[in-house]
């Protein structure tokens, strides 16, 4: 029986099918402004019943109760909300309230220690960029969060007068628009700040860090 793994974030809800260790196509849904059921209801209504549901979720407790009632609905079996952990699947949590951490940034951690051995710093790039690092022995070290791509691009667009911003912009070392040089600084931002924290990281525990990216903007 099948597995349905569902990822709810601020801003999409992704998910997808596992059978005996084997995943099926990803398929996603921004969340909607209203009547979240409905669009629920359309985007699972296709979908063979799993066995079990298995959901890790930021969204917040209304789109977690749409989630349960979605199940309840469709006569799936109610699904398991993932929380962080203290210790556990080899890796201890350096949070001194592990229930503050979001269950994204820890299923990502034991997503990422299941894939790779070794010192890691796992980057998750949607709405927000955390970044979280693991020792060899899996000891969290700790981690960050800064505003993720759009958010920031967002914040300059509606912050400041005058900042078109065109979704086909090219992304170049240095920008001839405003609205490219709004797509560059951003993206280079994100991409010095999870650079120097590797660096730095690296020379503070004197060990080779391997970075893993995930997250909508991973590409």
């Amino acid at each position: 029986m099948s597995t349905l793994l569902v990822d709810a974030g601020n801003a999409r809800l992704k998910w997808l099918l596992a059978d005996a260790g084997m995943l099926g196509d990803m398929q996603s849904m921004l969340w909607p402004e209203n009547d979240i059921a409905t669009a629920l209801d359309e985007a699972w209504q296709g979908l063979p019943t799993p066995g079990k549901i298995v959901i890790s979720s930021v969204a917040g407790d209304p789109y977690d109760q749409a989630l349960s009632t979605a199940a309840e609905r469709l006569n799936w079996p109610q699904p398991d909300f993932i929380a962080s952990k203290a210790n556990g699947y080899g890796i201890r949590n350096a949070y001194l309230d592990v229930s503050r951490m979001g269950s994204d940034r820890w299923a990502a951690m034991v997503g990422a220690r299941a894939m790779q051995s070794g010192a890691l710093c796992i980057v998750d790039c949607g709405t927000a960029l955390t970044i979280d690092v693991l020792s060899e022995d899996g000891q969290h070290m700790g981690g960050l969060i800064a505003p993720g791509l759009a958010m920031m691009r967002h914040s300059l667009k509606t912050g400041t007068s005058g900042i078109e911003l065109d979704t086909n912009s090219e992304v170049s070392l240095l920008a001839r628009d405003t609205g490219s040089a709004v797509f560059g600084g951003t993206l280079y931002a994100l991409i010095a700040l999870v650079d120097r924290v590797r660096l730095d990281v690296s020379a503070t525990m004197g060990a080779r860090i391997q970075c893993i990216l995930t997250g909508g903007d991973a590409d």
